[in-house]
């Protein structure tokens, strides 16, 4: 179900781990070339077109969704400042957690389940600040897509091959394996949106975590 046009991103309705949505019509964006300083190529993601929450059940924290729990108005790419991102960097996806307070604690990002596991990707080009075990995170990348923009994919059960620190990546670029490292309770992905400036006196941690719903879709014929 999913096809390269060309240069072209063909998203393709498979999102979610329960039943697939009716038909609609699809969507065909072509990526942004990467920042200037970034040379990597461009890898065979693509991202779904729709979004759901696990099981089709409520999810906490979690964005609008309709009647049988798809994301309203859901934006598979959107623009952070001026980088173009995946909202959600795997396939074949469900929602399990969303951004914000959960269980009176706050949540940095949005929790992705697959069954089986599948593959994590990078949501924009970029350069790899870290790739390490963290002990909340457990197997951690960091990505700096430039412009203040940066990502993090946390829980992995290993990382590609070449992933680590300073390595550049490709939009759609394999980087590793949704897991259950660190203090995940089960396999999935937590993925984070963060802007600032890393060079600060807690690095990553003085970043600002953003919710990924709440950014502009990309717009090719605007951009």
């Amino acid at each position: 179900m999913r096809q390269l046009l060309g240069a072209a991103l063909t998203f393709v309705f498979l999102a979610g781990c329960a039943s697939s949505p009716p038909p609609r019509q699809v969507r065909t964006y072509t990526p942004p070339p990467g920042p200037p300083q970034v040379s990597a190529a461009q890898g065979a993601f693509q991202p779904n077109a729709y979004l759901r929450s696990c099981g089709g059940i409520y999810v906490t924290n979690a964005p609008p969704m309709d009647s049988d729990f798809w994301v309203v108005d859901y934006k598979p790419i959107i623009v952070v400042g001026s980088i173009v991102l995946a909202t959600a960097p795997a396939n074949d996806v469900c929602l399990s957690s969303g951004f914000g307070i959960r269980s009176e604690r706050r949540h940095d990002g949005i929790d992705l389940q697959s069954i089986p596991a599948g593959p994590i990707y990078a949501a924009a080009p970029g350069r790899i600040l870290e790739a390490r075990v963290s002990t909340g995170y457990g197997n951690m990348i960091l990505i700096d897509h430039g412009g203040g923009v940066y990502t993090r994919y946390a829980h992995l059960d290993h990382f590609a091959q070449g992933i680590r620190a300073g390595a550049e990546v490709g939009f759609g670029q394999e980087i590793g394996m949704m897991g259950r490292s660190g203090n995940a309770t089960a396999i999935h992905l937590h993925f984070e949106i963060l802007t600032g400036n890393y060079n600060n006196p807690r690095g990553s941690k003085g970043l600002a975590p953003r919710n990924p719903f709440e950014f502009p879709a990309y717009n090719p014929a605007g951009s």
